[in-house]
């Protein structure tokens, strides 16, 4: 047993209990809740110490109490397989403690951790898509005097303003009531990709007056003609974008590179729509509104919108190089909002309804039908 278990003063820990322990789930996925009991035999406990080991990392504490049951909202954690210890204690002369174990495997349904989403070149949200990622959410400037913070996801996985700095301080105290603008976002897969607007003109705000910004209750940045930079250019077959048009301007680039991208809505070749084009042709939907959407774009196939087959088509391979942009355009980047960007070098439109439906789940009310 994991060290932790050693009774901490008074006593000499002598034998003669033991605890036997069973879970509710024993397959549970990050951010489920299962109810972990402990039965004592031969002794009756005062307190309990409700313990997890994964066998290489230290044990955690997770609950001490007087209760035998404890219902355990699974946090962020790496997947794999896990020993919960029900460590019980009677405190007498000499102390008894007893022990038990269960093994449990934990899994994760953030999208980057399933079959069908892992492979992802870029994956950009204000939610977590990747359970071991742990890095900052969003590096945010304030509008009153231009500081610039970097914040990460909360215990429930998104960017809030409960999120914390690393330091303890919340993104709701240190924002007050001013506007916060998205300095860098970054991709949640292994690549370390990120992207960045240095200048301030060019940055989209995510909270407006000490608000976040939404789509259906979803976190997002919103601005109009603004770019970003990103680090390293992608390659992109598939791509998946939750965004909405909150006007009509040339482009409205969601993703971009020299003379292509994927555009949300605007105009682009003298025709308005959802699309996509790599400079030379162009695959275009006629959906074109002010309504938040999810388009699921494939360069060998077509392009879906909220699930449905909008048009086929084929384009090149696209290079992306922009957020909210593209390179060849002084304007054009779109007018509206975006949630999550998620792309791939791979055709992934045999997975196109798992990953849709993944991504469609962090949005409330649904995006999809």
């Amino acid at each position: 047993m994991p060290s932790i278990l050693t009774r901490p003063s008074g006593g000499g820990g002598a034998g003669g209990g033991s605890v036997s322990v069973v879970v509710s789930d024993a397959s549970p996925s990050i951010g489920d809740i299962i109810t972990i009991t402990g039965t004592a035999s031969g002794f009756t406990p005062d307190n309990y110490y409700f313990v997890i080991d994964n066998g290489t990392d230290d044990a955690i504490l997770i609950a001490d109490q007087s209760g035998n049951a404890y219902n355990w909202t699974i946090p962020t954690l790496s997947t794999g397989n896990y020993t919960i210890y029900v460590f019980g204690v009677e405190n007498g002369t000499p102390d008894v403690v007893g022990g038990g174990s269960v093994d449990v495997t934990i899994s994760s349904n953030f999208l980057l951790d399933t079959p069908e989403g892992t492979g992802a070149n870029f994956a950009f949200a204000f939610f977590r898509l990747r359970a071991a990622y742990t890095g900052e959410a969003a590096l945010i400037r304030r509008s009153s005097d231009n500081a610039q913070e970097s914040f990460f996801f909360d215990s429930n996985g998104v960017l809030s303003l409960s999120s914390e700095d690393g330091a303890g301080v919340t993104l709701g105290d240190w924002i007050g009531a001013n506007d916060g603008y998205l300095v860098t976002g970054y991709s949640q897969d292994t690549s370390g990709v990120t992207f960045t607007a240095s200048n301030a003109a060019d940055q989209q705000r995510i909270i407006i007056g000490g608000v976040l910004v939404d789509i259906n209750d979803a976190v997002a940045m919103v601005g109009n003609n603004d770019t970003y930079v990103i680090s390293t250019s992608l390659t992109v077959n598939s791509a998946f974008v939750v965004a909405e048009n909150d006007g009509y301007n040339t482009v409205n680039a969601v993703i971009g590179g020299n003379s292509q991208g994927m555009h949300f809505g605007g105009s682009f070749a003298g025709i308005n729509g959802i699309g996509m084009g790599d400079g030379s042709n162009t695959v275009m939907t006629t959906v074109e509104d002010l309504n938040p959407h999810l388009a699921s774009y494939f360069v060998d196939f077509g392009i879906y919108v909220d699930g449905n087959l909008e048009q086929t088509g084929t384009i090149n391979d696209l290079t992306i190089t922009r957020v909210a942009g593209r390179e060849d355009l002084a304007t054009g980047g779109i007018n509206g909002k975006i949630a999550c960007i998620v792309s791939y070098a791979t055709d992934k439109t045999s997975d196109r309804a798992a990953i849709e439906a993944n991504i469609n789940s962090n949005f409330t009310p649904s995006i999809l039908p």
